[in-house]
Parts: structure tokens; C-alpha cells; sequence
């Protein structure tokens, strides 16, 4: 299979690059700082003529030949294609004509999604050879604004667990510890960014597949409301409404940009979110006010519990929130222990449906595959109502807050090669207890964001979600600015990667 690093232009970005970032920082070298600098900084330096899109896009290149070996984030780099298309970019700089918001910034592109004529797998042997033949509407959306893709990033198979493992495109680490997994199923995207390998990595999130990788790799990761961004041409609701494209990035304000680029309507989507009153980058650096934040500590389908490190996070970002002023108490959100299975029903119904070879499967995805053969229609109609009235208690429940707290998962990312001999079943089992509470937000269309508040010495970052009132991601990027200017998490960066 393609890997990073075989054989691209060596050439060092220029030394104008030391003179861009006198106000990025000293703690390291100078391309290192850029590479980690955030997409709105890259844009902007691009703009004003302190680096060019093709030194960055370079640098970005020589980056991943010289980490991602160690990491697995990418699993197809175009860097001939990546550098045309800097190029270009540079040309349009130079005319002066009006530029995107994205102007010349390197992103990568989740292996679940559609990148013309690029290798597109879905981690499945299946689908092994398949090159795309368009682009997704939400990825074109990035690509209109100016990105520059370098590349596909690894993911589980068909995005099915938070676990990025597979036979066809092998196991993806995180950058902060090459011994532990960088979650999923939008792996390679939090551990691409986390490494300084891109400056916005695209995601997608059907039931924590954003905010898993997000918390695992100490980045910013927020999942849309349900109908925000679409999924056209080929799916109208992706995973029954359930899954979303968005992006994880490393500042709350790049996380507002993105949300700004790829949200929209497109023709034929089945559902459309009402517009904000501004745009999503307006409310950033918004005072929020005194919030009503409901926290939980809920680990219903987890035997074990909080693990410490995600118990110290919930309490360190309680304590934060206080300090800044909001109101903050207990809460016991309406969750059925009939959950697990009905969104099994729906989750298992989603594999059984792919056109691929069962045989061929990682083994979650076999076991996942005869569930959805075995259940009905029947039980899968059942399994929908009861689980859209479940997600009508859980609103009206929490109706009352501004946003509700918890732990985006129960316990630090599984080591590689945790589940080598597992039966799927096993694994699946695991998953759910790993995930503990964050599908709700994909069962309600919530949004939800989950910010590394907390770094643990021993398993590295530890990420907190919070999740807003129907549609309000405004009330979320405000709080999510207060708590990054408070507490900065992006100052630190894996000591592999510089």
C-alpha cells in the first residue's frame, strides 16, 4: 500500500520562514512552530506574503516521510498533486485576487470520504483499489475555500469502532505514545494533527469518531448538529442520521472556521439545520455570560467506572468553570439500559448493508455483519422509534442547561495490538464501555465538543466533551474560547515530532 515519504522534492522551506514566526513562539524551531501554528495563522501568513503555500506545503511533506513512519496517520499522500495545486495557490497570491479562507493551508482527508481521484479505501479489503471518482460535497467545500490536500488518513474499517487497527491499512498510534492507538475511527486525522502533519485534519463522527481522536491526541474536535453538513452526492442521512462530517483542529477559532466552510445545504439532503444568525468565527472571543452547566460522571454501560486520569479532567475542567465565573451541578441524564442494543441494531443493520465481501472483514465487522443479517426489519423499525423517543427525553431533560459536561470517553485509548485474538463480539463489548456517553450527542443531533483540558503524565491527553442546546454550536465555541484562553492546551507538542 502507498506510505508517506516515497519520494518527493527534499528542498528546506526558506529561511523566511524563521522571520514569519517571530510571534508564534521560541520553544522550538522555527518550521517545527509553523507546522504546529493553527490553520488561521498559516492563512494569514499566506496572505501576507510571509511564506508561500508551496513552502508549506513542502514542509508538510517532509514532515510526514520523516514522523509518520512511526505513527501510521496517513494512509495516501499525493504530494505531486499536493505541490500543483500549492503552486496555483501561489499564483493566485501573487495576482491578488481575492483569497479563501483556507488560502494555501495543507489538510488532510478521512479515508471514509471521497477525494477525486485519489485511492479511497473505507479501511476495508474490499474496497482495497477504489479510486474515487468525485469529491465529497463537505470535502469540496474545504478545497473551495483554499485547502490543499496532502493526503488520506487512516481510519477503522467502514469507521465502525473507536479504534484504528486494520489489516489493509495497519495500526494508527498516537504521537504523544507510539504504544497506545490514536482512537477512531478518525484515527489517522487526530494523530496526523496532533504530529504536526497537517494544520486541519477533515473527520467524521457517528458515534464519538471526532471527539475520540480528539481526546486521545489532545486536539480540538467538534461534532456538528445533525444536518449541518451535508453528506451529498452519495448519502442523504449517513449511519441513520447518526454521522456527521467535521473537522478537528487545533484552536476553538479553527474549529468555528471550519464549521463556517463546510456547513450547507446541499440539494436533495434530507434534512437542512437552520443558518446562524453570523457566522460561527464571530462568536469566538464572545464573553458566554453565566452558563448553566450540567455535569455528569454517568458510566452506565462501563463495569469499571471513570478511569483516574478522565476522572481528573472532569473534575480539573469543573473547577476551571467555576473559577470563571458559571454555574455548575450534578445532573443524571434519562439513559436506558436498553441503549447499547438498539443502537446495535442500527449499527450492525449499517455493515450488513455495505457491498462488500463479509468474509473479507476485520472481526468486529464479521460479527457486526451477521447481527445485522439476523435482526428484522422489524426489530430495526422498533429499535429506531424507541430510540428517537429516547433521544426526545434527553433534550427535554437537559432542556434547562446551557450545556451539559462529561468525560468524552471512560478511560485513556487501548494499547495497539489490545484486541489481537479478540472475537468481534468481544471487541464491540469493549468499544461501548470505552465510549461510555458520547453517542448520545449523535442519537439527539446535538453538537458537542471535546477540548484536551488535561494532559496526563502517564497516558498522555485527556479530553472533557461538552454538549450544546439543539443547534448552538455558537454557545459552544464562546465557552470553548473562555476555557482555551484560561487554560492553553496547544503550547505543548509530542517530543517525538519535533
Amino acid at each position: 500500500m502507498p506510505r508517506a515519504g516515497d519520494g518527493w522534492g527534499t528542498s528546506m522551506p526558506s529561511s523566511r520562514l524563521a522571520f514569519a514566526l517571530a510571534d508564534l513562539g521560541p520553544a522550538v524551531p522555527a518550521a517545527d512552530d509553523l507546522a504546529f501554528a493553527s490553520a488561521s495563522d498559516q492563512a494569514r501568513l499566506i496572505a501576507e506574503g510571509e511564506v508561500s503555500a508551496s513552502e508549506l506545503t513542502d514542509l508538510f511533506l517532509q514532515r510526514i516521510a520523516r514522523f509518520d513512519p512511526a505513527f501510521g496517520s496517513y494512509v495516501e499522500v499525493v504530494p505531486e498533486r499536493a505541490l500543483e495545486q500549492a503552486r496555483a495557490a501561489d499564483d493566485r497570491t501573487a495576482s491578488g485576487e481575492p483569497l479563501g479562507p483556507l488560502h494555501g493551508v495543507p489538510v488532510s482527508i478521512k479515508d471514509l470520504n471521497f477525494l477525486e481521484g485519489v485511492r479511497t479505501t473505507r479501511g476495508t479489503r474490499g474496497f482495497a483499489d477504489h479510486v474515487a471518482r468525485y469529491t465529497d460535497a463537505n470535502v469540496a467545500r474545504l478545497i473551495d475555500a483554499g485547502a490543499i490536500a496532502l493526503g488520506k488518513t487512516n481510519v477503522s474499517e467502514l469507521g465502525s469502532i473507536g479504534h484504528t487497527d486494520t489489516e489493509l491499512l495497519g495500526r494508527c498510534a498516537t504521537p504523544w505514545d507510539p504504544e497506545r492507538n490514536a482512537g477512531g475511527s478518525s484515527g489517522g486525522a487526530g494523530a496526523a494533527l496532533a504530529a504536526g502533519l497537517c494544520a486541519l485534519a477533515h473527520g467524521s463522527d457517528g458515534a464519538g469518531s471526532i471527539r475520540i481522536p480528539a481526546s486521545v491526541n489532545g486536539v480540538v474536535g467538534l461534532k456538528p448538529s445533525r444536518d449541518r453538513i451535508s453528506n451529498a452526492p452519495m448519502f442523504g442521512e449517513s449511519a441513520f442520521g447518526l454521522s456527521t462530517s467535521g473537522a478537528l483542529t487545533r484552536t476553538v477559532a479553527d474549529a468555528a472556521l471550519a464549521l463556517d466552510i463546510m456547513a450547507g445545504y446541499e440539494p436533495g439532503d434530507p434534512g437542512h439545520a437552520p443558518p446562524p444568525s453570523r457566522p460561527w468565527s464571530d462568536e469566538v472571543g464572545v464573553d458566554p455570560g453565566r452558563l448553566r452547566i450540567g455535569v455528569t460522571r454517568q458510566t452506565p454501560f462501563s463495569p469499571e467506572g471513570l478511569h483516574p486520569s478522565s476522572d481528573v479532567a472532569l473534575a480539573k475542567t469543573v473547577a476551571l468553570l467555576e473559577d470563571l465565573g458559571h454555574h455548575v451541578e450534578e445532573v443524571e441524564l434519562p439513559v436506558s439500559d436498553a441503549l447499547p442494543d438498539l443502537l446495535l441494531t442500527l449499527w450492525s443493520a449499517g455493515i450488513a448493508a455495505q457491498p462488500f465481501d463479509p468474509t473479507t472483514y476485520e472481526p468486529v465487522n464479521q460479527w457486526l455483519e451477521e447481527v445485522g443479517r439476523t435482526r428484522s426489519a422489524g426489530q430495526y423499525a422498533a429499535a429506531q422509534f424507541q430510540l428517537q423517543l429516547m433521544a426526545r427525553r434527553l433534550v427535554v431533560a437537559t432542556r434547562y442547561l446551557d450545556v451539559v459536561l462529561h468525560p468524552t470517553l471512560t478511560s485513556p485509548s487501548r494499547p495497539n495490538g489490545h484486541f489481537d485474538g479478540w472475537q468481534g463480539k468481544d471487541i464491540f463489548d469493549d468499544q461501548t464501555a470505552f465510549v461510555g456517553l458520547t453517542p448520545l450527542a449523535n442519537l439527539t443531533g446535538q453538537p458537542a465538543i471535546s477540548l484536551p483540558v488535561h494532559h496526563d503524565a502517564e497516558v498522555g491527553p485527556i479530553g472533557v466533551q461538552f454538549v450544546g442546546r439543539p443547534w448552538d454550536e455558537a454557545t459552544l465555541f464562546r465557552l470553548g474560547q473562555q476555557l482555551e484562553a484560561a487554560s492553553p492546551w496547544h503550547a505543548g507538542h509530542p517530543p517525538a515530532c519535533i
